[in-house]
């Protein structure tokens, strides 16, 4: 089978967030019925892409085979969690809506953020948190993209807040909260002017 470029585009897209639903798949690269499934289903049949499906009554996702992950930059993602399934497809929402609004930064995965981090900059053994998303300027400044759907722990929330407080390279941290986790964010970070926190559901229109 011959890889077309737009193939390659959406082994990419995949990958940068290790997973995604067929909705995803047709917003980024506009696709419609029946072609979108013809599309997929060709980069499935030939093992590039694995489809699998998490819930009954519900789209099935998307992620690449070792094979298919040859084509980026990134390993695949073999391991779905069921619990961060949600809070992935919401990252890839805000991750739609931010580019839309800033056409000229460059968007960072966590996952490309994670082995850029711990292959080159950190030593393995610290624990390092790691971001959502990064949005980077043409200017180079770098802001922080964290979606927040469940409140953590007041402990781990303002370590957090503390790590990004230390770290020089980032102008900014954007929290994009549900209604059940703003209130927790807010509180802490009301003093820290480089924390911006946003209602999610007011940002989405959802």
């Amino acid at each position: 089978m011959k890889i077309t470029e737009r193939d390659m585009e959406i082994l990419r897209f995949i990958n940068e967030f290790g997973f995604c639903e067929i909705i995803q798949i047709d917003k980024k690269f506009n696709l419609k019925k029946p072609r979108n499934y013809k599309v997929m289903g060709r980069l499935v049949k030939s093992g590039l892409v694995i489809h699998k499906r998490l819930f009954q009554n519900q789209h099935g996702y998307f992620y690449l085979s070792r094979r298919g992950a040859g084509f980026t930059e990134l390993p695949s993602m073999t391991n779905i969690p069921l619990n961060t399934y949600n809070h992935q497809l919401r990252i890839i929402d805000v991750y739609f809506k931010l580019t839309q609004q800033y056409p000229d930064a460059i968007w960072i995965g966590e996952r490309r953020l994670k082995q850029e981090k711990f292959t080159k900059r950190f030593d393995k053994r610290k624990r390092r948190h790691i971001a959502d998303g990064m949005l980077v300027f043409p200017d180079q400044s770098q802001v922080a993209i964290e979606v927040e759907l469940t409140t953590k722990g007041r402990f781990r929330l303002n370590d957090i807040l503390k790590r990004y407080a230390s770290d020089f390279s980032i102008k900014e941290v954007w929290y994009y909260c549900s209604s059940a986790a703003i209130g927790g964010v807010s509180r802490l970070a009301a003093d820290m002017k480089y924390i911006k926190v946003n209602s999610l559901r007011e940002f989405l229109d959802i």
